[in-house]
């Protein structure tokens, strides 16, 4: 990369994420879930038709681990394990973490921590700098009726003891919990501000409804606010399946088959900056800024020109570096 690129009038917020992608999310298991979310593809197919649609598997630990090896070079990024289901059924997770660990690389998992398992979430927050948790509600029937299975009293002890155990180990591991976005903003609103009084959390906020291209029913309240906008993923996010292929979005990911189109690159063959750098995601990124997809090298099931679920690119949300950011006491 050159020294004088106008990374500015290319879209990027920083020369670092230009040459970088901010944040690398992994797809690191698929195919099965210990709940049944009302917002997700995975909670809604019924549990014995799961393996059928998404498949079962994990990715393989050696192609993890050179992923990592090469985001190891750039100190501000950050490895985010996702899965189609449930990262906690991956069975090599702990010992992915571990080797993210000892590469210094910041690492956040997503996870519902339905587990009577201490050990595994104590390894968790022993090797994660951030943990997330999908624990979606502050009451049983709330739980209930959005994640479909009776476990928040389960899912509410291992938050207290994950947040016991780090501050007795005086770890930073940083401990959030998230809904995603209902209709009801008042129960959103009530959501963040029982967890944040809590004192068990270093911080609970709400995630955008999504759709998941198309797969999810709209918000009522998404009606009408059908406006599209340049998307941050392509400028500060970098997707990858479990097969090792990175993708244009995460969210096609939960789709029974992936559209080879919509394939960046390929991880066992490529570089992440190869592909970050490579001629489909830059003329995608020239299509965002420009309004304009006629020329692009995807077939027409290109989710990106329709979609208005999206991180806006000069948006005010809350983003996840803004969590990623407090790692360091910097607030965004």
């Amino acid at each position: 990369m050159g020294k004088d690129v106008d990374f500015i009038s290319l879209g990027f917020p920083s020369k670092e994420m230009y040459e970088f992608p901010n944040i690398t999310n992994i797809e690191v298991y698929r195919g099965d879930c210990y709940c049944s979310c009302v917002h997700c593809p995975v909670g809604t197919t019924e549990t014995s038709h799961r393996k059928e649609r998404f498949g079962n598997r994990g990715m393989d630990l050696s192609l993890y681990k050179r992923i990592v090896a090469e985001i190891s070079q750039h100190p501000h990024s950050t490895v985010r394990l996702h899965s189609v289901g449930e990262p906690l059924i991956w069975k090599d997770l702990v010992e992915a973490l571990r080797f993210t660990r000892k590469n210094n690389v910041k690492s956040w998992v997503f996870t519902c921590t339905v587990t009577e398992n201490t050990d595994l979430w104590k390894a968790i927050c022993d090797n994660t700098s951030v943990v997330e948790i999908s624990v979606n509600s502050f009451t049983p029937e709330d739980y209930k009726a959005t994640k479909g299975i009776d476990a928040f009293q389960l899912v509410s002890e291992n938050i207290r003891g994950m947040h016991d155990y780090i501050a007795g180990k005086n770890l930073a591991t940083r401990l959030i919990v998230s809904r995603v976005e209902s209709s009801d903003k008042t129960t959103d609103s009530e959501f963040v501000r029982y967890w944040k009084s809590s004192g068990l959390v270093d911080d609970a906020f709400v995630r955008s409804h999504h759709t998941y291209n198309d797969m999810m029913p709209e918000l009522s309240s998404e009606e009408g606010r059908r406006k599209h906008n340049a998307c941050l993923v392509h400028w500060a996010r970098f997707n990858i399946s479990v097969d090792g292929y990175a993708v244009v979005c995460f969210n096609e990911l939960f789709k029974a088959h992936l559209d080879t189109s919509l394939i960046l690159g390929d991880l066992r063959e490529q570089t992440i900056g190869e592909i970050w750098h490579g001629l489909k995601l830059t003329a995608l990124r020239g299509a965002e800024l420009g309004g304009n997809y006629a020329q692009l090298p995807f077939t027409d099931t290109l989710p990106c020109k329709s979609c208005y679920s999206c991180q806006p690119l000069c948006g005010d949300r809350q983003t996840s570096e803004y969590q990623i950011k407090q790692l360091e006491g910097i607030h965004a």
